[in-house]
């Protein structure tokens, strides 16, 4: 089926969507230790795998499912995370369980590891797909494989309640002179310096920061800076656990773009594994289609940030 992606109004970090994670893909922000009862959740029926298995299995006349091996940082909450049970969960990883569910070929198993751990199995076909709410960009094209979309991003800049800029955001100019908060190297940092070099006159005052989004909603709800920019996925997973007292303003399509020029995740997968890729894109396609995706989204977001086909 030819895929369409629909434009959408896109904007938001981290450290991910950094994570607008989004960030050229979401960094796991501590280190993870798989427990047993951790990978016993995450084990379930899948569809594809790597050729060289797929062949052994036939070869055998055997009809066992290959087992595919899939790495998670286990963060950004709530993309991927073990909860209060020690048990993994998320958007990202309810989507890909429904995914090969829908491909009984394979069998699924899920390993939190380290975040530059992922890549690092993804080359040695350790793993065969890494889960993490990743953005596509060339480096990783040029050494892994992308399944279509899993996830369509935008972004909001947050305000205090009834500040008159939550109206809307139409250019950095409505932004110039503002006080804002980010971290260093993220495509949000990056877009608001280049507007600073070339509007020195009036530039928008980045604070460098580590601290975590949560922090940064707060201390925009405390006065203590006027915006800050996010993901808007995470924003809503924010406000509705801790209901602050602020506001998200939409953001232009000018802006998304200078902020995202890739605005989607997908899953990435080792090279030489192109019918796994394959038949991952059909179930995805199908649970996108027959809402499942949706429903996933609603339940971690409150809005449905599925890709169009």
């Amino acid at each position: 089926m030819k895929k369409k992606i629909a434009g959408k109004s896109i904007l938001g970090v981290l450290t991910a969507v950094a994570v607008l994670g989004a960030l050229t893909g979401c960094k796991s922000s501590t280190k993870q230790t798989v427990t047993k009862a951790a990978e016993e959740t995450t084990k379930t029926e899948s569809s594809a795998a790597p050729a060289a298995q797929e062949q052994s299995s036939e070869a055998a006349g055997t009809t066992e499912p290959v087992v595919i091996h899939a790495a998670t940082g286990g963060s950004p909450k709530p993309f991927t995370f073990v909860d209060s049970s020690n048990q993994l969960t998320g958007h990202n990883i309810e989507l890909i369980k429904a995914i090969f569910d829908r491909l009984p070929q394979y069998k699924l198993e899920i390993e939190v590891t380290d975040f530059t751990s992922i890549f690092a199995g993804l080359d040695s076909d350790r793993y065969q797909i890494g889960v993490n709410n990743f953005a596509k960009n060339e480096s990783r094209k040029e050494k892994y494989l992308f399944t279509d979309p899993i996830f369509a991003n935008e972004y909001v800049a947050i305000f205090a309640k009834n500040d008159e800029k939550a109206a809307g955001i139409e250019t950095w100019d409505d932004l110039a002179g503002l006080k804002t908060i980010s971290s260093a190297g993220i495509n949000i940092t990056t877009a608001l310096e280049n507007y600073n070099a070339t509007h020195a006159e009036n530039p928008i005052a980045i604070e460098y920061s580590d601290e975590d989004l949560v922090l940064q909603i707060q201390d925009v709800e405390a006065g203590k800076y006027d915006f800050v920019l996010m993901d808007k996925p995470m924003f809503e997973y924010y406000q509705k656990e801790f209901n602050f007292n602020v506001e998200g303003a939409s953001i232009s399509n000018t802006l998304s773009k200078d902020l995202m020029a890739e605005p989607f995740s997908y899953l990435i997968v080792s090279k030489g594994n192109e019918k796994l890729v394959e038949d991952i894109d059909k179930a995805l396609n199908e649970v996108i289609e027959d809402g499942t995706s949706k429903e996933i989204n609603l339940k971690w977001f409150g809005s449905d940030y599925s890709p169009s086909y």
